[in-house]
């Protein structure tokens, strides 16, 4: 408030200066300085415009307190800093369009030449005329992004000598050789889980084809009756990957042999 109160005084000061100033140059024709007539007023005993108290301590004009800039909440819920807004927060970079969550219905599927059956999505499109695979695939009418989503389970024979750590060894391989369609393929870090009871590794992946569609997919291998390896990979266009692998919680959790 000393401040603002000072600054008034002194804008005053100048501005009857200046008037004073001009004044004596229109009346004396010649040009007289604010100081001179600064000085003239002490010197004839005249107050400059204004006085200080007796008890008045400069020391009170200095701030040393540290300026912060609050932080502004903008009408969009997002926190801007300074006079101008600026976002600041990593909200306000640009977001993929959020896709539904899908939902489905599960039923049946008997895969008779692998002596399994399982729950999963129904109205997929079976092909089992490949030896040991047994081939979901989801129908044209529901497909999402130009690309189905494609269920396979496969068995194929292991010696005896096959152990659990080779199962991570032949999991890396096939996904080398699944990566080879991609113009961008990674990889995350198997993980050991159970499938049908036998003990194996799993291990998610992302890629993206030539046309710019990204896919995400898993693969599960675990060895079966000490002399088979299962191995169950679902492929899913990425943007839907946690609703698909539902259906892969639903073929996990239910697939045994046939009785």
């Amino acid at each position: 408030m000393k401040k603002q109160w000072m600054l008034i005084l002194l804008l005053t000061a100048a501005l009857a200066l200046c008037c004073v100033s001009g004044i004596a140059e229109e009346e004396g024709g010649g040009q007289v300085s604010p100081m001179d007539l600064i000085q003239g007023l002490v010197q004839s005993g005249e107050s400059p415009l204004y006085s200080l108290p007796d008890d008045y301590d400069p020391a009170s004009e200095e701030d040393n307190a540290v300026a912060v800039v609050p932080a502004v909440s903008a009408g969009s819920g997002k926190v801007y800093a300074g006079a101008t807004p600026i976002p600041i927060d990593p909200i306000d970079l640009p977001t993929p369009t959020p896709r539904p969550e899908l939902t489905f219905t599960y039923g049946d599927y008997v895969a008779s030449k692998l002596g399994l059956t399982f729950k999963s999505a129904v109205g997929y499109e079976v092909n089992d005329n490949i030896s040991g695979k047994y081939i979901l695939t989801e129908p044209a009418a529901a497909v999402k992004d130009n690309y189905p989503c494609t269920i396979t389970l496969e068995i194929s024979g292991i010696t005896k000598n096959y152990a659990v750590s080779d199962v991570k060894t032949s999991l890396a391989r096939y996904l080398s050789a699944e990566g080879a369609q991609y113009e961008t393929w990674e990889t995350m870090q198997a993980a050991s889980k159970t499938l049908m009871n036998g003990k194996g590794y799993y291990n998610n992946y992302r890629g993206v084809l030539s046309d710019g569609t990204i896919v995400r997919g898993r693969v599960h291998m675990a060895i079966i009756n000490d002399s088979q390896l299962l191995t169950l990979h679902i492929s899913c266009p990425g943007w839907f990957n946690s609703s698909y692998m539902k259906i892969y919680d639903q073929i996990h959790s239910s697939i045994k042999p046939i009785q």
